[in-house]
């Protein structure tokens, strides 16, 4: 990853375009390596939802690191307003734009932040949200008992302070903001309703002869 990013920036320095070139370098989702046991993502431990989210124009801001968090749909309206173009995406995609410009954060601004995320895939038998603020995380899932770290005291994610009766309020409160901000409910219905369409299309597909999603296309050897 680090060769190619070079070779892409050289590229760049060499068409004399660095000064007005803003390069953003990102990822979709991180993967557990054996922590606590666990492979792959689809959960919300650091090692699987925490990503690498770079913004690189030197003539336009001075290097810092953000401590706030932030979130991947966050990086679609910053390219937004990067491009002077704001709301007109909005519109173009029909709905309401997800995420907040991060255009402040690279100017120096240090406003506190709350970012959500949710799961529904592979290994989840209802929907699994996450309310990150400050340096709080709570995860909740209507499957499973709620989950909220201190990342700053524990990093590896290890006390589950929702557990805690000193911190019942705060996860009562996390709980309440995070119900006000998914329908859970009507997500798992939803979902259900997704499952059984494409049930139906894979019994279809599968009539003659069966490609698979991931198929691969054979390759000469020698």
């Amino acid at each position: 990853v680090d060769h190619h990013v070079g070779a892409m920036l050289d590229v760049i320095e060499r068409h004399t375009m660095a000064e007005r070139t803003i390069v953003v370098f990102t990822a979709d989702h991180g993967d557990m390596l054996g922590e606590r046991g666990l492979w792959y993502k689809m959960n919300f431990f650091e090692g699987s939802a925490r990503i690498p989210l770079i913004i690189h124009s030197p003539s336009r801001f001075a290097h810092a690191r953000v401590a706030q968090p932030v979130s991947l749909v966050d990086v679609l309206p910053t390219l937004c307003e990067l491009a002077g173009v704001g709301e007109l995406a909005a519109e173009s995609l029909g709905a309401r734009q997800a995420g907040q410009s991060l255009l402040g954060f690279c100017e120096g601004t240090d406003e506190a932040r709350t970012v959500f995320g949710q799961y529904m895939a592979e290994g989840s038998v209802a929907p699994i949200v996450m309310q990150r603020t400050g340096n709080l995380k709570y995860i909740h899932c209507p499957a499973d008992p709620d989950q909220l770290y201190d990342l700053d005291a524990d990093p590896e994610e290890r006390t589950n302070l929702a557990l805690l009766p000193e911190y019942a309020t705060i996860a009562a409160q996390f709980r309440a903001e995070v119900n006000a901000q998914f329908d859970l409910e009507q997500i798992r219905q939803d979902v259900i309703a997704d499952q059984a369409a494409r049930r139906l299309i894979d019994t279809a597909n599968r009539i003659g002869q069966f490609t698979p999603w991931d198929y691969s296309p054979p390759r000469n050897a020698s």
